[in-house]
């Protein structure tokens, strides 16, 4: 079943049931559903499918070829013509291999290439020969073209340069993002809310690692089974990111291990790496490009000298995971296994490392309520303060200045009344207002606190509430 993806699938049936051409253009990271919610999409449709390999120009228009004959568009004795014409004419070759899909057997004509980029890279000429198709100019018959790409720094950096003019052609862009904390707890209804935070934490909401995980299997037993067992997908799966993503994989992995280990800043990464930090920020870049590493910025408004700076922090759950945990320890894991070495270094602070994604969830909360127009403001601009002596982790502000802060509390089971004098106290620091304010907890309220909220501006939220 496909869960989390309504948006997505009504927005391809818009277009399918709209007048006119359209191209969409499909991407996001590998592993976060692009084929399946194709497979949906196309269920009740026919349509030409092809997964574009890492293939040269002549091989790739070979293997086109050959799906095409497979699935009927091509006949055998075209099929034999258009290998006689690779490899001579390839913007001719593109011509004939789209101008078959006017054979599909139905109103209108779906094309889709998943991994376009592969194609694209060595051939100047696909693109402008889709936009012909596009534009009516190989058959005038109604054409959907879906083109996927799993290098979201490609699309968003380098693609419009490759593809020149054919990006006017291009109707949407449709992004695959990671599924929500609620879709993973209607995946793992067995499971805790506690225990559906960790799984969203470790996976980050990936739908690839997610269905790695069971529903009928206890969260160690998940993490042992699924991750820290030799031969499961998700054993290598962390450095297996990194180095489909990026080169030189050594020194990136040197870079992750610091960060998941908390040196957080620049000059931490000079001192612990050695490596010069021109060349960090250099690889810090390709890391934010490939959304793999954010920078956090403290909300800037006042109070500047009770502020940290720029923080750098691992945006990938499950590549936090893996660069916490088993890049460090892989000796450890290899020799004495996976259960043993669940016990010895996972066991006693896997719910702490659930920690940033209950930031990350309670965040969306408030911009969830935003959009159905049911928090007290308008949201204008929003962020999180890191103070020396405590953080802020929702500031959201509007037009005229009233303020949402919100604070979450994963580490105790009780957040207390003190706890809340001292976000009031980082609220001053700051310099911003405290007009309403949100308290999130990972299990209860003390007393003093529940009664102070009564009648205040306080609203108090428990793990199991949101």
């Amino acid at each position: 079943m496909l869960i989390g993806r309504t948006e997505e699938l009504n927005r391809l049936n818009e277009y399918y049931n709209g007048v006119g051409n359209s191209l969409i253009m499909l991407y996001g990271r590998s592993n976060i559903g692009k084929t399946e919610l194709i497979r949906e999409f196309l269920k009740d449709k026919k349509a030409f499918y092809y997964n574009a390999a890492l293939a040269s120009q002549l091989g790739q228009t070979e293997l086109m070829a050959m799906h095409m004959q497979r699935t009927g568009l091509l006949a055998d004795y075209e099929y034999d013509a258009i290998k006689e014409l690779a490899g001579n004419d390839t913007r001719e070759l593109y011509v004939q291999l789209l101008k078959n899909t006017s054979r599909i057997n139905a109103d209108t004509k779906i094309v889709v290439i998943e991994e376009f980029q592969n194609i694209v890279k060595n051939s100047k000429d696909f693109m402008n020969v889709v936009e012909e198709l596009v534009n009516g100019r190989l058959y005038d018959e109604k054409v959907m073209v879906i083109v996927t790409s799993s290098s979201v720094s490609w699309v968003e950096n380098s693609m419009v340069s490759a593809i020149g003019k054919c990006a006017l052609s291009i109707s949407t862009f449709i992004k695959l993002k990671e599924l929500s904390f609620v879709d993973i707890v209607r995946m793992f209804p067995k499971h805790s809310v506690l225990d559906d935070m960790v799984i969203y934490a470790i996976t980050g909401g990936v739908p690839g690692y997610l269905v790695q995980f069971s529903d009928n299997m206890p969260l160690k037993d998940n993490i042992i089974n699924n991750i820290l067992k030799d031969g499961m997908l998700l054993r290598t799966a962390g450095c297996d990111y990194i180095r489909e993503e990026l080169r030189e994989t050594s020194l990136y992995n040197t870079i992750l291990y610091c960060i998941a280990g908390g040196e957080n800043k620049l000059n931490e990464l000079h001192a612990h790496t050695g490596f010069g930090r021109d060349k960090i920020s250099v690889y810090l870049k390709n890391l934010i490009e490939r959304e793999i590493v954010e920078k956090i910025f403290s909300y800037d408004y006042a109070g500047k000298e009770y502020t940290r700076k720029g923080l750098y922090r691992i945006k990938s759950g499950f590549t936090e995971f893996w660069y916490r945990y088993i890049y460090p320890n892989e000796s450890q894991l290899c020799l004495i296994g996976a259960e043993a070495f669940y016990d010895e270094y996972i066991a006693d602070n896997i719910y702490a490392f659930a920690k940033e994604a209950f930031v990350k969830v309670s965040t969306e909360f408030i911009h969830l309520l935003d959009s159905m127009n049911r928090l007290e403001i308008k949201i204008a601009r929003s962020g999180r303060w890191w103070g020396k002596n405590g953080d802020i982790d929702i500031i959201a502000c509007d037009t005229d200045g009233k303020y949402v802060v919100g604070k979450c509390n994963w580490d105790n089971d009780v957040f207390t009344f003190t706890m809340f004098e001292e976000l009031m106290l980082n609220v001053r620091q700051a310099g911003i207002g405290n007009d309403y304010v949100y308290l999130f907890s990972k299990d209860s309220f003390d007393d003093e606190l529940r009664n102070f909220a009564k009648d205040s501006n306080v609203k108090l939220i428990s793990l199991k509430e949101l």
